[in-house]
Protein backbone atom coordinates (compact mmCIF):
# COMPACT_ATOMS: atom_id res chain seq x y z
CA UNK A 1 0.00 0.00 0.00
CA UNK A 2 1.27 3.56 -0.95
CA UNK A 3 2.88 4.84 2.57
CA UNK A 4 1.28 8.55 2.15
CA UNK A 5 -2.17 6.96 2.08
CA UNK A 6 -1.61 4.53 4.62
CA UNK A 7 -0.55 8.47 6.59
CA UNK A 8 -3.89 9.36 5.23
CA UNK A 9 -5.87 6.40 7.07
CA UNK A 10 -4.02 6.36 10.11
CA UNK A 11 -4.28 9.90 10.72
CA UNK A 12 -7.97 10.10 9.92
CA UNK A 13 -8.52 7.23 12.68
CA UNK A 14 -6.70 9.72 15.46
CA UNK A 15 -8.94 12.80 14.36
CA UNK A 16 -11.10 13.58 16.80
CA UNK A 17 -14.78 14.90 15.87
CA UNK A 18 -15.49 18.37 16.44
CA UNK A 19 -16.40 19.91 19.29
CA UNK A 20 -16.99 16.31 21.00
CA UNK A 21 -15.22 17.01 24.79
CA UNK A 22 -16.09 16.03 28.15
CA UNK A 23 -16.73 19.87 30.14
CA UNK A 24 -15.36 18.99 33.56
CA UNK A 25 -14.01 21.83 35.63
CA UNK A 26 -11.36 23.40 34.36
CA UNK A 27 -9.12 22.66 37.23
CA UNK A 28 -10.41 19.38 37.41
CA UNK A 29 -9.47 19.20 33.42
CA UNK A 30 -5.32 20.15 34.24
CA UNK A 31 -4.89 17.91 37.03
CA UNK A 32 -1.87 15.87 35.88
CA UNK A 33 -2.47 12.52 35.36
CA UNK A 34 0.26 11.22 33.80
CA UNK A 35 4.01 12.42 34.22
CA UNK A 36 6.14 11.11 30.78
CA UNK A 37 9.53 12.59 31.46
CA UNK A 38 8.96 16.28 31.43
CA UNK A 39 5.66 16.02 29.71
CA UNK A 40 2.00 15.72 30.89
CA UNK A 41 -1.22 13.74 29.86
CA UNK A 42 -3.77 15.95 31.58
CA UNK A 43 -7.01 14.04 33.17
CA UNK A 44 -8.81 16.74 30.09
CA UNK A 45 -6.35 15.20 27.69
CA UNK A 46 -7.11 11.68 28.68
CA UNK A 47 -10.92 11.92 28.91
CA UNK A 48 -10.98 13.89 25.37
CA UNK A 49 -9.11 10.98 23.92
CA UNK A 50 -11.66 8.08 25.76
CA UNK A 51 -14.46 9.55 24.43
CA UNK A 52 -13.44 9.07 20.39
CA UNK A 53 -13.26 5.31 21.53
CA UNK A 54 -16.94 4.87 23.34
CA UNK A 55 -18.59 7.24 21.59
CA UNK A 56 -20.60 8.91 24.34
CA UNK A 57 -20.44 10.26 28.14
CA UNK A 58 -22.82 7.96 29.13
CA UNK A 59 -20.75 5.13 28.05
CA UNK A 60 -17.70 6.43 29.12
CA UNK A 61 -19.21 7.03 32.93
CA UNK A 62 -20.36 3.23 33.00
CA UNK A 63 -16.80 1.62 31.66
CA UNK A 64 -15.22 -0.07 35.01
CA UNK A 65 -11.63 1.69 36.05
CA UNK A 66 -9.62 -1.31 34.59
CA UNK A 67 -11.70 -0.62 30.73
CA UNK A 68 -9.96 3.13 31.64
CA UNK A 69 -6.58 2.04 32.76
CA UNK A 70 -6.37 -0.25 30.00
CA UNK A 71 -6.57 2.57 26.87
CA UNK A 72 -4.49 4.79 29.04
CA UNK A 73 -1.80 2.76 29.03
CA UNK A 74 -2.15 2.24 25.06
CA UNK A 75 -2.64 6.31 25.14
CA UNK A 76 0.55 6.23 26.81
CA UNK A 77 2.56 3.88 24.29
CA UNK A 78 0.95 6.59 21.76
CA UNK A 79 2.36 9.78 23.31
CA UNK A 80 5.53 7.75 23.74
CA UNK A 81 5.88 6.96 20.05
CA UNK A 82 4.92 10.86 19.38
CA UNK A 83 7.73 12.26 21.68
CA UNK A 84 10.30 9.76 20.19
CA UNK A 85 9.38 10.97 16.88
CA UNK A 86 9.16 14.98 17.93
CA UNK A 87 12.64 14.60 19.05
CA UNK A 88 13.81 12.73 15.74
CA UNK A 89 12.25 16.08 14.07
CA UNK A 90 10.32 13.61 12.00
CA UNK A 91 7.66 16.40 11.97
CA UNK A 92 9.96 18.21 9.40
CA UNK A 93 9.77 15.53 6.71
CA UNK A 94 8.78 16.91 3.90
CA UNK A 95 6.21 13.82 3.16
CA UNK A 96 4.44 15.05 6.44
CA UNK A 97 4.66 18.49 6.17
CA UNK A 98 2.31 17.83 2.76
CA UNK A 99 0.22 16.01 4.36
CA UNK A 100 -0.51 18.10 7.18
CA UNK A 101 -0.55 21.46 4.94
CA UNK A 102 -3.12 19.47 2.65
CA UNK A 103 -5.05 18.41 5.49
CA UNK A 104 -5.42 22.21 7.15
CA UNK A 105 -6.58 22.97 3.76
CA UNK A 106 -9.41 20.50 3.93
CA UNK A 107 -10.04 21.09 7.49
CA UNK A 108 -10.27 24.62 7.68
CA UNK A 109 -14.11 25.13 5.59
CA UNK A 110 -15.37 22.42 7.89
CA UNK A 111 -14.00 24.29 11.01
CA UNK A 112 -14.78 27.85 10.12
CA UNK A 113 -18.44 26.66 9.50
CA UNK A 114 -18.77 25.27 12.73
CA UNK A 115 -17.24 28.21 14.24
CA UNK A 116 -19.20 30.83 12.13
CA UNK A 117 -22.03 29.02 11.22
CA UNK A 118 -23.50 25.85 13.35
CA UNK A 119 -22.20 26.77 16.56
CA UNK A 120 -24.56 29.23 17.39
CA UNK A 121 -27.18 27.45 15.50
CA UNK A 122 -26.66 24.43 17.74
CA UNK A 123 -27.07 26.53 21.16
CA UNK A 124 -30.26 27.83 19.73
CA UNK A 125 -31.41 24.65 18.59
CA UNK A 126 -30.55 23.65 22.17
CA UNK A 127 -32.54 26.09 23.66
CA UNK A 128 -35.87 25.18 21.79
CA UNK A 129 -35.11 21.35 22.65
CA UNK A 130 -35.25 21.58 26.27
CA UNK A 131 -39.07 21.51 25.45
CA UNK A 132 -41.52 19.53 23.48
CA UNK A 133 -44.67 20.85 21.65
CA UNK A 134 -47.88 19.46 20.58
CA UNK A 135 -49.40 21.22 17.47
CA UNK A 136 -52.77 20.35 14.84
CA UNK A 137 -52.41 22.14 11.33
CA UNK A 138 -54.42 21.97 8.36
CA UNK A 139 -52.48 21.73 4.99
CA UNK A 140 -53.52 23.29 2.00
CA UNK A 141 -51.61 21.67 -1.11
CA UNK A 142 -49.63 24.56 -2.91
CA UNK A 143 -46.71 23.54 -5.48
CA UNK A 144 -43.29 24.97 -4.91
CA UNK A 145 -43.52 26.63 -8.73
CA UNK A 146 -47.58 27.04 -8.35
CA UNK A 147 -49.38 29.28 -11.00
CA UNK A 148 -51.02 32.61 -9.62
CA UNK A 149 -54.35 31.11 -10.46
CA UNK A 150 -53.22 28.07 -7.96
CA UNK A 151 -51.65 30.44 -5.11
CA UNK A 152 -54.98 32.42 -5.25
CA UNK A 153 -56.77 29.32 -4.77
CA UNK A 154 -54.78 28.41 -2.14
CA UNK A 155 -54.41 31.17 0.30
CA UNK A 156 -58.85 31.91 -0.36
CA UNK A 157 -59.32 28.54 0.99
CA UNK A 158 -56.93 29.63 4.00
CA UNK A 159 -58.36 32.67 4.19
CA UNK A 160 -61.41 30.47 4.74
CA UNK A 161 -60.39 27.93 7.14
CA UNK A 162 -58.55 30.70 9.81
CA UNK A 163 -61.89 32.73 9.39
CA UNK A 164 -64.21 29.41 10.45
CA UNK A 165 -61.56 29.26 13.42
CA UNK A 166 -62.26 32.84 14.74
CA UNK A 167 -65.65 32.15 15.13
CA UNK A 168 -64.91 29.45 17.12
CA UNK A 169 -65.40 26.33 15.01
CA UNK A 170 -63.41 22.78 16.27
CA UNK A 171 -60.38 22.93 14.73
CA UNK A 172 -60.41 18.99 14.25
CA UNK A 173 -63.96 19.49 12.72
CA UNK A 174 -62.31 22.38 10.15
CA UNK A 175 -59.08 20.24 9.23
CA UNK A 176 -61.58 16.84 8.66
CA UNK A 177 -63.00 19.36 6.28
CA UNK A 178 -60.39 20.98 4.90
CA UNK A 179 -56.92 19.53 5.51
CA UNK A 180 -55.04 17.62 2.59
CA UNK A 181 -52.98 15.89 4.54
CA UNK A 182 -53.21 12.14 3.91
CA UNK A 183 -53.54 11.32 7.98
CA UNK A 184 -56.32 13.61 8.91
CA UNK A 185 -58.76 11.16 8.82
CA UNK A 186 -56.76 9.12 11.26
CA UNK A 187 -55.86 11.83 13.91
CA UNK A 188 -57.98 15.00 13.30
CA UNK A 189 -55.01 17.46 12.04
CA UNK A 190 -53.17 16.15 15.67
CA UNK A 191 -49.13 15.88 14.39
CA UNK A 192 -48.53 14.62 18.24
CA UNK A 193 -45.38 15.56 20.32
CA UNK A 194 -42.48 16.93 18.33
CA UNK A 195 -39.50 18.73 19.22
CA UNK A 196 -37.03 21.53 17.29
CA UNK A 197 -35.04 19.74 14.44
CA UNK A 198 -38.03 17.56 13.37
CA UNK A 199 -39.45 19.39 10.75
CA UNK A 200 -39.10 22.04 8.66
CA UNK A 201 -37.78 25.71 9.36
CA UNK A 202 -40.63 27.28 8.87
CA UNK A 203 -43.28 25.33 10.64
CA UNK A 204 -41.12 24.79 13.59
CA UNK A 205 -40.17 28.74 13.57
CA UNK A 206 -44.21 29.71 13.77
CA UNK A 207 -44.93 26.53 16.40
CA UNK A 208 -42.34 28.01 18.70
CA UNK A 209 -43.44 31.10 18.54
CA UNK A 210 -46.94 30.74 19.39
CA UNK A 211 -48.97 30.62 23.18
CA UNK A 212 -50.88 26.98 23.60
CA UNK A 213 -53.82 27.46 22.58
CA UNK A 214 -53.18 29.98 19.81
CA UNK A 215 -53.62 29.59 15.98
CA UNK A 216 -52.64 30.88 13.06
CA UNK A 217 -53.77 34.05 11.53
CA UNK A 218 -51.82 34.47 8.83
CA UNK A 219 -50.90 30.43 6.81
CA UNK A 220 -47.30 29.64 6.87
CA UNK A 221 -45.63 28.59 3.35
CA UNK A 222 -43.71 25.16 3.77
CA UNK A 223 -42.53 23.06 1.04
CA UNK A 224 -45.43 21.19 1.76
CA UNK A 225 -48.27 23.97 1.07
CA UNK A 226 -49.79 26.02 3.45
CA UNK A 227 -49.99 25.63 6.89
CA UNK A 228 -53.03 26.79 9.33
CA UNK A 229 -51.37 25.30 12.70
CA UNK A 230 -52.63 25.07 16.20
CA UNK A 231 -50.64 24.89 19.07
CA UNK A 232 -51.81 22.82 22.01
CA UNK A 233 -49.28 21.69 23.77
CA UNK A 234 -45.77 22.97 24.93
CA UNK A 235 -43.47 21.60 28.11
CA UNK A 236 -40.39 20.75 29.15
CA UNK A 237 -39.29 17.68 27.12
CA UNK A 238 -37.91 14.40 28.83
CA UNK A 239 -35.44 12.78 26.18
CA UNK A 240 -36.22 8.71 26.70
CA UNK A 241 -38.07 7.13 28.99
CA UNK A 242 -36.86 3.41 30.14
CA UNK A 243 -39.68 0.98 29.72
CA UNK A 244 -40.52 -2.89 29.95
CA UNK A 245 -43.50 -4.62 28.95
CA UNK A 246 -46.04 -7.50 28.53
CA UNK A 247 -48.06 -8.08 25.33
CA UNK A 248 -51.06 -10.11 25.65
CA UNK A 249 -51.90 -9.81 21.59
CA UNK A 250 -54.90 -9.90 19.72
CA UNK A 251 -56.48 -13.23 18.76
CA UNK A 252 -57.36 -13.46 14.98
CA UNK A 253 -59.40 -15.47 12.51
CA UNK A 254 -58.02 -16.43 9.00
CA UNK A 255 -59.02 -13.36 7.70
CA UNK A 256 -57.17 -11.08 10.32
CA UNK A 257 -60.25 -9.93 11.91
CA UNK A 258 -60.09 -9.81 16.20
CA UNK A 259 -62.29 -12.23 17.66
CA UNK A 260 -62.61 -12.59 21.40
CA UNK A 261 -61.73 -9.10 22.04
CA UNK A 262 -63.02 -8.97 25.33
CA UNK A 263 -61.33 -12.28 26.48
CA UNK A 264 -58.44 -11.13 25.83
CA UNK A 265 -58.67 -7.39 27.58
CA UNK A 266 -59.64 -9.16 30.49
CA UNK A 267 -56.67 -11.68 30.61
CA UNK A 268 -54.51 -8.59 30.17
CA UNK A 269 -56.58 -6.91 33.09
CA UNK A 270 -55.95 -9.86 35.12
CA UNK A 271 -51.86 -9.33 34.90
CA UNK A 272 -52.20 -5.53 35.15
CA UNK A 273 -53.79 -6.27 38.65
CA UNK A 274 -51.30 -9.36 39.34
CA UNK A 275 -48.55 -6.33 38.53
CA UNK A 276 -50.05 -3.63 40.70
CA UNK A 277 -50.53 -6.36 43.76
CA UNK A 278 -46.42 -6.88 43.54
CA UNK A 279 -45.60 -10.07 41.51
CA UNK A 280 -42.44 -9.91 39.99
CA UNK A 281 -43.03 -7.95 36.67
CA UNK A 282 -40.17 -10.19 34.99
CA UNK A 283 -41.85 -13.22 36.15
CA UNK A 284 -44.80 -12.19 34.74
CA UNK A 285 -42.96 -11.27 31.53
CA UNK A 286 -42.01 -15.07 31.20
CA UNK A 287 -45.50 -16.16 32.09
CA UNK A 288 -47.55 -14.35 29.96
CA UNK A 289 -46.13 -12.28 27.51
CA UNK A 290 -46.58 -13.01 23.55
CA UNK A 291 -44.04 -10.82 22.67
CA UNK A 292 -41.18 -12.49 21.70
CA UNK A 293 -38.33 -10.24 20.75
CA UNK A 294 -38.27 -8.36 24.06
CA UNK A 295 -39.24 -11.96 26.06
CA UNK A 296 -35.68 -13.05 26.51
CA UNK A 297 -34.80 -9.35 27.91
CA UNK A 298 -37.46 -9.83 30.46
CA UNK A 299 -39.65 -7.56 28.49
CA UNK A 300 -37.19 -4.70 28.93
CA UNK A 301 -37.20 -2.01 25.90
CA UNK A 302 -34.34 -0.12 26.74
CA UNK A 303 -34.19 3.55 26.19
CA UNK A 304 -36.99 4.75 24.09
CA UNK A 305 -37.40 8.02 22.88
CA UNK A 306 -40.50 9.90 22.05
CA UNK A 307 -42.10 8.92 18.68
CA UNK A 308 -40.12 5.38 18.42
CA UNK A 309 -43.46 3.55 20.09
CA UNK A 310 -47.22 2.85 19.27
CA UNK A 311 -48.93 6.48 20.27
CA UNK A 312 -51.15 5.00 23.25
CA UNK A 313 -47.76 3.43 24.63
CA UNK A 314 -45.62 6.39 23.68
CA UNK A 315 -48.33 8.87 25.58
CA UNK A 316 -48.66 6.52 28.71
CA UNK A 317 -44.75 5.73 28.98
CA UNK A 318 -43.90 9.54 29.18
CA UNK A 319 -46.82 10.65 31.04
CA UNK A 320 -46.64 7.32 34.17
CA UNK A 321 -44.31 8.57 37.13
CA UNK A 322 -40.69 6.30 37.21
CA UNK A 323 -41.28 3.29 39.20
CA UNK A 324 -45.07 3.14 38.09
CA UNK A 325 -47.06 0.67 36.11
CA UNK A 326 -49.98 0.91 33.32
CA UNK A 327 -52.26 -0.75 32.04
CA UNK A 328 -53.95 -2.46 29.95
CA UNK A 329 -52.93 -0.25 27.04
CA UNK A 330 -54.25 -0.72 23.64
CA UNK A 331 -51.93 -0.50 20.45
CA UNK A 332 -52.20 -2.32 17.15
CA UNK A 333 -50.82 -5.69 18.44
CA UNK A 334 -53.00 -6.39 21.71
CA UNK A 335 -52.68 -5.12 24.93
CA UNK A 336 -49.70 -4.18 27.05
CA UNK A 337 -49.05 -3.33 30.58
CA UNK A 338 -46.26 -0.82 30.84
CA UNK A 339 -43.36 -0.65 33.34
CA UNK A 340 -41.06 2.50 33.63
CA UNK A 341 -37.85 1.96 35.40
CA UNK A 342 -36.30 5.80 34.58
CA UNK A 343 -36.24 8.15 32.61
CA UNK A 344 -33.16 10.36 31.09
CA UNK A 345 -33.56 14.50 31.02
CA UNK A 346 -32.01 16.85 28.63
CA UNK A 347 -28.78 17.03 29.39
CA UNK A 348 -26.13 20.40 29.48
CA UNK A 349 -25.03 21.94 26.19
CA UNK A 350 -21.58 20.90 26.54
CA UNK A 351 -23.15 17.06 26.72
CA UNK A 352 -26.05 17.30 24.18
CA UNK A 353 -23.62 19.10 21.03
CA UNK A 354 -22.42 16.97 19.17
CA UNK A 355 -25.61 14.91 18.73
CA UNK A 356 -28.02 18.17 17.79
CA UNK A 357 -25.19 19.18 15.47
CA UNK A 358 -24.98 16.05 13.88
CA UNK A 359 -28.83 16.08 13.80
CA UNK A 360 -29.14 20.11 12.89
CA UNK A 361 -26.52 19.02 9.70
CA UNK A 362 -29.40 16.22 8.49
CA UNK A 363 -31.93 19.06 8.43
CA UNK A 364 -33.53 21.53 5.20
CA UNK A 365 -32.33 24.37 7.53
CA UNK A 366 -28.88 23.63 7.57
CA UNK A 367 -29.08 23.60 3.86
CA UNK A 368 -30.41 26.72 3.73
CA UNK A 369 -28.27 28.47 6.23
CA UNK A 370 -25.40 26.82 4.73
CA UNK A 371 -26.28 28.44 1.46
CA UNK A 372 -27.35 31.75 3.00
CA UNK A 373 -23.70 32.08 4.22
CA UNK A 374 -21.72 31.22 0.75
CA UNK A 375 -23.52 33.96 -0.51
CA UNK A 376 -22.76 36.14 2.00
CA UNK A 377 -18.92 35.22 1.25
CA UNK A 378 -19.29 35.27 -2.82
CA UNK A 379 -20.59 38.97 -1.57
CA UNK A 380 -18.12 40.18 1.32
CA UNK A 381 -15.28 39.03 -1.48
CA UNK A 382 -17.08 39.92 -4.93
CA UNK A 383 -16.99 37.01 -6.38
CA UNK A 384 -18.03 36.14 -10.18
CA UNK A 385 -17.49 33.44 -12.35
CA UNK A 386 -15.24 34.19 -15.43
CA UNK A 387 -16.56 34.27 -18.75
CA UNK A 388 -13.31 33.03 -20.14
CA UNK A 389 -13.23 30.53 -17.71
CA UNK A 390 -16.63 28.90 -18.83
CA UNK A 391 -15.55 29.89 -22.50
CA UNK A 392 -12.36 26.92 -21.27
CA UNK A 393 -14.49 24.43 -19.90
CA UNK A 394 -16.83 24.58 -22.91
CA UNK A 395 -13.93 24.28 -25.10
CA UNK A 396 -13.04 20.99 -23.24
CA UNK A 397 -16.23 19.37 -22.46
CA UNK A 398 -18.93 17.72 -24.87
CA UNK A 399 -22.33 19.15 -24.06
CA UNK A 400 -23.84 15.66 -24.87
CA UNK A 401 -21.60 13.69 -22.24
CA UNK A 402 -21.69 14.14 -18.25
CA UNK A 403 -18.27 14.60 -15.76
CA UNK A 404 -18.66 10.75 -15.30
CA UNK A 405 -17.60 10.15 -18.76
CA UNK A 406 -14.19 11.99 -18.71
CA UNK A 407 -10.77 10.82 -17.63
CA UNK A 408 -10.16 14.59 -16.23
CA UNK A 409 -7.00 13.99 -15.52
CA UNK A 410 -6.53 13.20 -18.92
CA UNK A 411 -8.15 16.21 -20.56
CA UNK A 412 -6.27 18.74 -18.68
CA UNK A 413 -2.59 19.71 -18.74
CA UNK A 414 -0.27 20.98 -16.33
CA UNK A 415 -1.03 24.65 -17.58
CA UNK A 416 -4.81 24.02 -17.92
CA UNK A 417 -5.02 23.75 -13.96
CA UNK A 418 -3.54 27.07 -13.52
CA UNK A 419 -6.72 28.05 -15.66
CA UNK A 420 -8.35 30.94 -13.41
CA UNK A 421 -12.74 29.80 -13.73
CA UNK A 422 -14.01 32.72 -11.58
CA UNK A 423 -12.42 35.55 -9.32
CA UNK A 424 -12.79 37.13 -5.62
CA UNK A 425 -10.88 39.70 -3.78
CA UNK A 426 -7.88 38.18 -2.22
CA UNK A 427 -7.60 34.92 -4.68
CA UNK A 428 -9.21 32.76 -7.43
CA UNK A 429 -10.61 29.73 -8.16
CA UNK A 430 -8.53 27.35 -10.73
CA UNK A 431 -9.28 24.64 -12.44
CA UNK A 432 -7.20 22.46 -9.54
CA UNK A 433 -10.00 23.86 -7.04
CA UNK A 434 -12.31 22.33 -9.60
CA UNK A 435 -11.29 18.82 -10.05
CA UNK A 436 -10.43 18.54 -6.42
CA UNK A 437 -13.97 19.65 -5.51
CA UNK A 438 -15.12 17.07 -8.76
CA UNK A 439 -13.01 14.27 -6.86
CA UNK A 440 -16.07 14.46 -3.30
CA UNK A 441 -19.02 15.93 -5.28
CA UNK A 442 -21.13 13.34 -7.31
CA UNK A 443 -23.49 16.17 -7.96
CA UNK A 444 -22.53 16.70 -11.81
CA UNK A 445 -21.44 13.43 -12.83
CA UNK A 446 -24.48 12.86 -14.91
CA UNK A 447 -25.57 16.34 -15.98
CA UNK A 448 -25.39 17.29 -19.24
CA UNK A 449 -22.35 19.81 -20.01
CA UNK A 450 -24.15 23.01 -21.00
CA UNK A 451 -23.44 26.33 -19.50
CA UNK A 452 -25.64 26.36 -16.48
CA UNK A 453 -24.50 22.94 -15.61
CA UNK A 454 -20.61 24.50 -15.75
CA UNK A 455 -21.63 27.33 -13.64
CA UNK A 456 -22.90 25.29 -11.10
CA UNK A 457 -19.53 23.31 -11.22
CA UNK A 458 -17.04 26.33 -10.58
CA UNK A 459 -19.91 28.06 -8.46
CA UNK A 460 -19.71 24.40 -5.62
CA UNK A 461 -16.02 24.27 -6.48
CA UNK A 462 -15.51 28.23 -5.37
CA UNK A 463 -17.11 26.95 -1.90
CA UNK A 464 -14.18 25.76 -0.27
CA UNK A 465 -11.79 28.12 -1.83
CA UNK A 466 -14.13 31.14 -0.52
CA UNK A 467 -14.05 29.38 3.22
CA UNK A 468 -10.03 29.03 3.23
CA UNK A 469 -9.84 32.64 2.33
CA UNK A 470 -12.21 33.39 5.32
CA UNK A 471 -10.89 31.18 7.48
CA UNK A 472 -7.42 32.87 7.04
CA UNK A 473 -8.85 36.24 7.54
CA UNK A 474 -10.14 35.40 10.85
CA UNK A 475 -6.89 33.87 11.63
CA UNK A 476 -8.11 30.35 13.15
CA UNK A 477 -4.80 28.72 12.69
CA UNK A 478 -4.58 30.54 16.50
CA UNK A 479 -7.76 28.79 18.04
CA UNK A 480 -6.61 26.57 20.51
CA UNK A 481 -8.80 24.47 18.92
CA UNK A 482 -8.04 24.51 15.65
CA UNK A 483 -4.58 23.77 16.82
CA UNK A 484 -5.34 20.76 18.84
CA UNK A 485 -6.70 19.16 16.35
CA UNK A 486 -4.22 19.80 13.42
CA UNK A 487 -1.92 18.43 15.94
CA UNK A 488 -3.78 15.44 16.67
CA UNK A 489 -3.40 14.61 13.10
CA UNK A 490 0.13 15.36 12.87
CA UNK A 491 0.62 13.23 15.88
CA UNK A 492 -1.29 10.35 13.76
CA UNK A 493 1.50 10.86 11.11
CA UNK A 494 4.47 10.50 13.22
CA UNK A 495 3.28 7.40 15.25
CA UNK A 496 3.01 5.54 11.68
CA UNK A 497 6.02 6.81 10.45
CA UNK A 498 7.97 5.53 14.05
CA UNK A 499 5.87 1.94 13.23
CA UNK A 500 6.96 1.85 9.48
CA UNK A 501 10.64 3.06 10.49
CA UNK A 502 11.22 1.67 13.65
CA UNK A 503 9.17 -1.39 13.96
CA UNK A 504 7.61 -3.20 10.86
CA UNK A 505 11.48 -2.59 9.07
CA UNK A 506 13.07 -5.00 11.97
CA UNK A 507 10.53 -7.61 11.14
CA UNK A 508 11.99 -10.50 9.06
CA UNK A 509 10.23 -13.60 8.28
CA UNK A 510 12.10 -16.21 6.94
CA UNK A 511 11.05 -19.88 5.47
CA UNK A 512 12.57 -21.55 8.34
CA UNK A 513 10.02 -19.56 10.85
CA UNK A 514 7.47 -20.30 8.45
CA UNK A 515 7.95 -24.04 8.68
CA UNK A 516 8.87 -24.08 12.40
CA UNK A 517 5.50 -22.66 13.17
CA UNK A 518 3.88 -24.50 10.74
CA UNK A 519 4.64 -27.91 12.48
CA UNK A 520 3.88 -26.49 15.78
CA UNK A 521 0.34 -24.75 14.91
CA UNK A 522 -1.08 -27.08 11.95
CA UNK A 523 -4.01 -27.58 13.74
CA UNK A 524 -4.81 -24.06 13.44
CA UNK A 525 -4.82 -24.08 9.65
CA UNK A 526 -7.52 -26.31 7.98
CA UNK A 527 -10.08 -26.13 5.16
CA UNK A 528 -13.65 -28.10 3.88
CA UNK A 529 -12.23 -30.49 1.18
CA UNK A 530 -14.45 -31.35 -1.45
CA UNK A 531 -16.25 -34.06 0.30
CA UNK A 532 -17.31 -31.63 3.40
CA UNK A 533 -14.73 -32.91 5.70
CA UNK A 534 -12.35 -30.52 7.44
CA UNK A 535 -8.78 -31.21 6.62
CA UNK A 536 -5.66 -29.90 7.50
CA UNK A 537 -3.71 -27.29 4.29
CA UNK A 538 -0.72 -28.07 3.42
CA UNK A 539 2.38 -25.47 3.68
CA UNK A 540 1.95 -23.82 1.05
CA UNK A 541 -1.92 -23.19 1.27
CA UNK A 542 -1.06 -21.80 5.16
CA UNK A 543 2.13 -19.45 4.07
CA UNK A 544 0.83 -17.03 3.29
CA UNK A 545 -1.22 -16.72 6.75
CA UNK A 546 1.48 -17.81 8.66
CA UNK A 547 3.87 -15.41 7.51
CA UNK A 548 1.11 -13.01 8.50
CA UNK A 549 0.57 -14.38 11.84
CA UNK A 550 4.83 -14.22 12.26
CA UNK A 551 4.56 -10.80 11.36
CA UNK A 552 1.88 -10.01 14.14
CA UNK A 553 4.02 -11.75 16.83
CA UNK A 554 7.60 -10.04 16.07
CA UNK A 555 5.70 -6.49 15.44
CA UNK A 556 4.66 -7.01 19.17
CA UNK A 557 7.71 -8.23 20.71
CA UNK A 558 9.76 -5.16 18.85
CA UNK A 559 7.45 -2.94 19.90
CA UNK A 560 7.53 -3.91 23.39
CA UNK A 561 11.23 -3.48 23.45
CA UNK A 562 11.12 -0.25 21.63
CA UNK A 563 8.59 0.74 24.17
CA UNK A 564 10.42 -0.30 27.10
CA UNK A 565 13.15 1.47 25.90
CA UNK A 566 11.43 4.70 25.71
CA UNK A 567 9.82 4.04 29.20
CA UNK A 568 13.42 3.80 30.25
CA UNK A 569 14.10 7.31 29.05
CA UNK A 570 11.34 8.75 29.87
CA UNK A 571 9.74 7.70 33.09
CA UNK A 572 6.50 7.14 33.22
CA UNK A 573 3.95 8.19 36.47
CA UNK A 574 0.57 7.17 36.62
CA UNK A 575 -1.64 9.08 39.06
CA UNK A 576 -4.04 6.77 40.20
CA UNK A 577 -6.52 8.99 42.34
CA UNK A 578 -6.70 11.17 39.20
CA UNK A 579 -7.46 8.43 36.83
CA UNK A 580 -10.52 7.59 39.43
CA UNK A 581 -11.77 10.84 38.99
CA UNK A 582 -12.14 10.26 35.28
CA UNK A 583 -16.01 11.27 34.28
CA UNK A 584 -17.53 12.26 37.67
CA UNK A 585 -19.58 15.26 38.26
Amino acid sequence: MNKMIKFKMYGILLIISLFTFYAGTCNKANKTLVDIGSDKITLGEFEKQYLKTVGNLDSAKNKSIEDKRAFLNLYINFRLKVKDARERGLQNNPDILKEVAEYKRNYAPSYLIDKLLIADKVKALYERRKDEVRASHILINLSDHPTPQDSIAAYQKADTVIAKLDKGEDFGEVAMQYSMDRTVKQNRGDLYYFTAGMTVPEFEDAVYGMNVGDFTKKPVRTMFGLHIIKLTDRKPRTESVHLSHILIQDKRDSTGAIIDSLATYQKALDVYNKAKNGESFEGLVQQYSEDAGSKATNGDLGNVERRRLAQPLDSAGFLMPVGSIAGPIRSPYGWHILKKSGEKKVGSLEKEFENIKNDYKKTKAYKDDYAKFIETLKQEYSYKVLPEGISFLRSKFDTTKGIADYNLDSIFSAKDKETALAEFKGGKVTVTDMLNNLNINRDFSRMALIESTIVSIINSAAENVLLNKKAEDENIEKDDEFIANITDYENGLLVFRIDQDELWSKVKVNEADINTYYEQNKEKFTKVDSTGKQVTKTLDEAKAEISNEIQQIKFKDTEKAYLDGLRAKYPVTIHEDVLAEAFKE
